[in-house]
């Protein structure tokens, strides 16, 4: 027996390989279940092996493919192939797709058009419009009416379904209502075929190891004629709560946050008790991450990758709330475990003790899932991070960016989106100079940064020999220490804060040091060392921007050589020890320190400190005549002086947080992946855990697009000046006027009056006057 299964994502290969062998196991069907994931691109030798499988099989199952090319080649050859297979099973997909599945007497594309001809007052929003008691009580007294809802219901998946909150309710209340109302569904005559195709749903909505199993052994069951298969007992669907917390230390699943406190709470004091120097983390709303996972992964047990990065975060002394959230809308999850209700009453009397508390005054709709307006929310989290891969309202099917933006602007809790390699492998990833394939970066990162997240890290992945998703330790270690610098800037008091503020110098001279497009520089850094004073802030704030401007030209400058004054002399030895890859660079720029930013061998840092806050120029390139050279190399590394720049203000001056002043610097071009960097990308590890601000030039979005992927920046826009021609003014504009006037005069007398004129401005606007002698035509050339 033959089934090939079409997915996309990683979720699914781990219980289909644990399927097909425990089937073979059990029963000795000689099943062959063939997988493809229609995320990762396809050869054309590959493509052969697919059409040779789909001619070879008895059923096809294609479950989350959206959109895209691979989609596009698999239509035909379901096409080519539909006298072969017993049964074509497609679930959540393209509405191309979605008309392909047929089971028996049951056919999506002709169904379809059976729907669109029904009376609209006939078409029953499934799980929606009918009460769970109507909806009984529809299959059980009339067949013809459920079968009605049942195909209204296909007629919008075969339509690629709907949006918004109401795509959400539907999931949810498939999730948790189909297994229980199926078995008032008859077994025989026209919803014999339907009932299969939910059935088959209910397996797939709740993809446990068992149901997948079970999923596959229904198709065979009921669509392919062997009599191996009539004696099997295929169990119901066992259900798993839809939205809960997990933890990996746990023994189930929490479907409150009470009782994940508890445990919580117990495990903590356990565990202290065996070992004292345990990090007392407990669930302080201001050291709490919560974290959104895919609930098909950790109910198919495909969890290790959230294993590995839920181990690193605690690690670093934070606590976690690992909510896992519906496929279609994190919403829920949030609502649910990353905030509390409260009243507004009790609200305002815990603000008045001074708890923080983050309220709303949005009315709630049973779409929207939020808390009605005589109510507030108190979060129980500091940062979300959204490990999910999908977009936060809509998932795979769609994105809703305005929704998410309006939630999270709610919730007011810094959102992040981390990757998981689920359309490419943890080596092929590794080997390819851009990083992500297209898909991944459309879907993971593209996509969640409509919703407003930031810094994609890839943190796991499934390796080319692999089955099931394994952590990337050091990407996993980099995101947890990251977290807790963010963590730092939220609870450390001002004064304690130290923070770099980074210029540039393109091309490398006094006259060039602070620019930026479109932005006044030193007048913009007077203004911000002011604001961050009033705030508490430990800041030197000079007298004025031209101060400010004086006091980094000049200082030291002249003694070292150097454009601006130099901060700290960095000594070869300590670099070396500071810096770990200053090998790598010598086999590029020779021995440190090379003879970029460098003085009597040492390492200059220029730039000059104002209490916590260090203002540093950035080094150049080092290819001043060639300035992509290093972005569009294959490799080659950033020279001695710029490696010197970050490793001093991570190590040395110990920032907390790192400001890039306007638009723009060099570090986000420096050699790597283009998306989706890894540890040898070095951008990542210029800029290392520093959190890292960048006020940028709102009309740049492509050039901030690379900003915030390759050095993780959170982009603060400016406006871009109204401009127009400047033309000339003053004295300038009366000398045109003059030198015009004269050129159109023909009287001599009137000619010599106006050069008069002419040579009197020319004197008064500095420009040079030619001697006595020469003719007043001559001299009017030259002037």
């Amino acid at each position: 027996m033959n089934v090939t299964v079409f997915y996309v994502g990683s979720s699914l290969l781990a219980p289909l390989r644990t399927a097909e062998r425990d089937i073979n196991r059990e029963h000795a069907l000689d099943l062959s279940l063939r997988t493809y994931n229609l995320g990762a691109p396809f050869t054309e030798n590959e493509w052969a092996e697919i059409e040779i499988d789909l001619g070879e099989s008895d059923v096809v199952f294609v479950i989350h493919v959206m959109d895209g090319e691979n989609a596009g080649r698999l239509l035909p050859l379901l096409d080519r192939y539909r006298k072969t297979h017993h049964a074509v099973i497609v679930i959540n997909c393209m509405p191309e797709l979605m008309r392909r599945t047929r089971m028996g007497k049951l056919d999506f594309a002709r169904l379809m058009r059976i729907s669109r001809k029904g009376a609209k007052a006939q078409r029953k929003n499934l799980g929606n419009e009918l009460s769970d008691q109507e909806y009984e009580e529809a299959a059980k007294q009339s067949p013809a009416t459920f079968l009605r809802s049942v195909t209204h219901w296909f007629d919008r998946q075969a339509r690629g379904g709907k949006s918004g909150s109401g795509h959400r309710a539907d999931y949810l209340k498939w999730v948790d209502r189909l297994p229980r109302l199926l078995r008032f569904v008859p077994n025989a005559g026209a919803l014999r075929d339907a009932k299969n195709y939910l059935l088959l749903v209910s397996y797939f909505l709740q993809p446990t190891p068992r149901n997948i199993r079970s999923m596959i052994l229904c198709a065979l069951k009921n669509y392919v004629s062997d009599e191996r298969l009539t004696s099997i007992d295929v169990p119901a669907p066992e259900t798993m709560p839809s939205v809960a917390i997990y933890h990996p230390d746990a023994p189930r699943l929490f479907e409150s946050f009470a009782t994940y406190e508890n445990w919580y709470l117990k495990r903590i004091s356990k565990t202290k008790a065996q070992n004292p120097k345990t990090n007392d983390s407990s669930l302080d709303p201001n050291s709490t991450i919560g974290l959104l996972l895919m609930r098909p992964q950790i109910i198919s047990n495909a969890r290790k990758h959230y294993d590995g990065l839920i181990r690193a975060i605690e690690g670093e002394g934070l606590s976690v709330i690992p909510a896992i959230a519906t496929l279609m809308d994190n919403r829920e999850g949030c609502e649910k475990f990353f905030v509390e209700s409260i009243e507004v009453k009790e609200g305002r009397k815990q603000k008045a003790e001074g708890r923080k508390i983050a309220a709303t005054d949005q009315k709630a709709t049973t779409d929207n899932g939020l808390v009605t307006a005589d109510e507030q929310r108190k979060r129980r989290v500091s940062q979300i991070v959204s490990l999910t891969g999908f977009s936060f309202v809509g998932g795979p099917a769609m994105n809703d960016s305005e929704a998410a933006a309006k939630f999270l602007n709610e919730l007011n809790i810094p959102f992040r989106s981390v990757v998981s390699l689920d359309a490419q492998t943890i080596d092929s990833w590794r080997a390819s100079p851009t990083g992500l394939n297209p898909v991944q970066t459309g879907m993971q990162v593209a996509i969640p940064e409509l919703d407003g997240a930031t810094e994609p890290f890839v943190f796991g992945g499934i390796p080319e020999r692999g089955v099931e998703p394994a952590p990337l330790d050091d990407r996993c270690q980099r995101i947890a220490r990251r977290l807790k610098r963010w963590h730092r800037l939220q609870v450390a008091e001002r004064d304690q804060l130290k923070i770099t503020l980074v210029l540039y110098c393109f091309p490398p001279n006094k006259g060039n040091i602070g620019t930026a497009a479109d932005l006044d520089v030193f007048a913009s850094l007077f203004d911000l060392l002011g604001r961050i004073k009033a705030q508490g802030y430990e800041v030197t704030v000079p007298e004025s921007a031209d101060e400010l401007r004086t006091m980094l030209l000049n200082g030291n400058s002249e003694r070292f050589g150097a454009t601006t004054n130099v901060a700290h002399c960095l000594k070869v030895d300590e670099y070396r020890r500071l810096c770990p890859f200053a090998n790598e660079i010598e086999k590029d720029w020779g021995a440190a320190p090379g003879k970029i930013n460098s003085y009597e061998g040492e390492l200059l840092v220029q730039g000059i400190q104002l209490g916590n806050v260090f203002i540093g120029v950035q080094p150049t390139f080092g290819y001043e005549g060639d300035p992509m050279r290093l972005l569009m190399a294959k490799g080659g590394t950033p020279h001695h002086g710029f490696a010197a720049f970050y490793t001093y203000i991570e190590k040395i001056f110990e920032a907390d947080v790192v400001v890039h002043v306007g638009t723009h610097g060099a570090l986000e071009f420096m050699p790597g992946k283009q998306v989706g960097l890894s540890s040898g990308c070095w951008p990542d590890r210029l800029i290392g855990e520093l959190p890292n601000i960048y006020i940028y030039s709102v009309n740049n979005p492509s050039e901030g697009t690379i900003a915030r992927r390759r050095s993780y920046a959170e982009l603060i826009s400016y406006l871009t000046p109204p401009i127009e021609n400047a033309g000339l003014y003053k004295g300038l504009a009366e000398l045109k006027d003059t030198i015009n006037s004269y050129r159109q005069s023909t009287n001599e007398a009137e000619r010599e009056r106006l050069f008069s004129s002419i040579e009197e401005l020319g004197g008064q606007m500095n420009f040079t006057v030619p001697e006595d002698g020469a003719s007043s035509q001559q001299r009017l050339s030259s002037l």
